[in-house]
């Protein structure tokens, strides 16, 4: 999965304007705010309290501890936008099945909000980014054949997926307003060489992961706007942060 050190204040400035409205009809309460997802909603990698983990998603080599959630994620800055009461569930690592039977039993008919950011993880996209980061080059090919295997799941399998775990959100927490978060592009357009930051991989690798990401963007928004719910795309907002293929 793509690590958190995604542009949360651009994330949060779309989000919270899809958002207000509920606020505004909360007059007497707080709204309440389930922010589901993997480790982009749980801002990994953003620092506070920790920018880094020992072991991926662990905060220990036993795998005992999970990295603590960001202060600095998306879902903290909604909800002080909103003066909502949180309820983060999202973790490092989630995928639509564990976000789907772990983080999602909070939910009910008082949840006024739900966003869910997953999607990244399900098809090993981790272990792909890592194979790629150690070995091209001088294995491009090998590395580009792994990405476009998962950039065909991400429009394939992970619709079925998504619609099992929208439908799960939408029965347990039925008047709640659900947005969709989709996933920022991990690298620029083309390499650059005498950048670090992107592992100096080639312009062919750097166009087979945008590509990926855009398949998974598209496959959100698709079932996002299937099921009613709102969806944000934090392309845009992103470019210019662009940062290495490093996961969690």
């Amino acid at each position: 999965m793509v690590t958190g050190v995604v542009a949360a204040v651009a994330l949060t400035a779309g989000t919270s304007a899809t958002l207000q409205g509920s606020a505004a009809a909360q007059e007497t309460q707080a709204v309440q705010y389930v922010a589901l997802g993997d480790s982009v909603a749980a801002g990994i990698g953003a620092g506070s309290p920790t920018a880094n983990s020992v072991d991926g998603c662990w905060a220990d080599k036993a795998h005992t501890v999970r990295v603590t959630n960001s202060n600095l994620a998306y879902p903290k800055r909604v909800a002080s936008a909103l003066e909502a009461q949180l309820d983060f569930k999202a973790f490092c690592g989630a995928n639509t099945r564990t976000t789907r039977t772990q983080q999602t039993q909070t939910l009910s008919r008082n949840t006024d909000l739900v966003t869910v950011q997953v999607g990244a993880n399900d098809f090993g996209y981790a272990d792909v980014l890592s194979f790629c980061y150690l070995w091209n080059p001088p294995r491009t090919g090998e590395c580009n054949r792994r990405i476009n295997q998962i950039t065909s799941n991400f429009t394939s399998v992970l619709p079925g997926r998504l619609d099992s775990l929208y439908r799960t959100i939408k029965r347990k927490a039925p008047n709640a307003k659900i947005v969709v978060v989709g996933y920022p592009q991990i690298v620029k357009a083309s390499s650059t060489l005498i950048c670090g930051a992107d592992g100096a991989l080639p312009t062919s690798t750097h166009q087979a992961l945008n590509r990926a990401g855009n398949a998974l963007n598209s496959v959100l928004a698709a079932r996002a706007t299937a099921h009613g719910f709102k969806f944000v795309d934090p392309r845009a907002s992103f470019k210019g942060h662009d940062e290495p293929p490093r996961v969690r």
